[in-house]
């Protein structure tokens, strides 16, 4: 092989490399973060049963240490990094999100999240056009039942139930290895004291 044939080898070995660490790396990701997500009305309703049924809410705070917030308006297909800076501040600034939009929050790597803030107040319309924006609201306006509420929620009520993996249960390498021969009509293990296991 030449040394240019070497370096080309050479290359696509890193290439296929990074790429399988990028994959892993974004199924790891992915494991921790559930299902995608929940919708807004999944979490109002879970845990806000006696709440008036909602269009949509606004979100006037999340927890910033709890991780990066994201949301989602096509059922999880495309995720938007939520502006947590904006809406945590002081005034009365928050996320307009129809009920039908997801929600997430992927925790910082080392960090033991046991539950994050959410703030939050319903609305009886769709926000139309404006799903998804940031917009300012009178927390001093706003009809019976769509007052503030504040909720500590674990990263599962959040994120979703994670998938069930199933695992195949391990085998013993004794037992396959003495398989064929008793397959074969042998008279089993030769030596005292041996077990062949299935």
């Amino acid at each position: 092989m030449t040394a240019s044939a070497n370096v080309h080898a050479h290359s696509a070995l890193l290439s296929a490399s990074t790429a399988r660490r990028r994959t892993e790396s974004s199924q790891t990701a992915d494991s921790s973060t559930g299902l995608g997500g929940n919708t807004l009305a999944h979490i109002v309703e879970e845990n806000c049963p006696d709440l008036l049924a909602a269009a949509g809410v606004v979100i006037e705070h999340l927890d910033a240490q709890a991780g990066t917030w994201q949301f989602s308006t096509d059922e999880g297909e495309t995720w938007r990094a939520i502006r947590t800076d904006l809406i945590n501040r002081a005034g009365y600034l928050g996320l307009a999100l129809d009920r039908e939009a997801r929600l997430r929050v992927l925790p910082f790597g080392g960090h033991r999240v046991n539950g994050a803030r959410v703030a939050f107040h319903t609305v009886h319309r769709s926000h139309g056009q404006g799903n998804g924006s940031y917009r300012a609201y009178a927390p001093d306006e706003r009809d019976s039942g769509s007052h503030t509420v504040t909720l500590v929620l674990s990263l599962g009520a959040v994120n979703g139930k994670p998938p069930d993996v199933h695992v195949p249960r391990p085998r013993n390498k004794r037992a396959l290895a003495q398989r064929p021969s008793l397959a074969a009509g042998g008279a089993g293990p030769s030596h005292p004291g041996a077990m062949a296991m299935a």
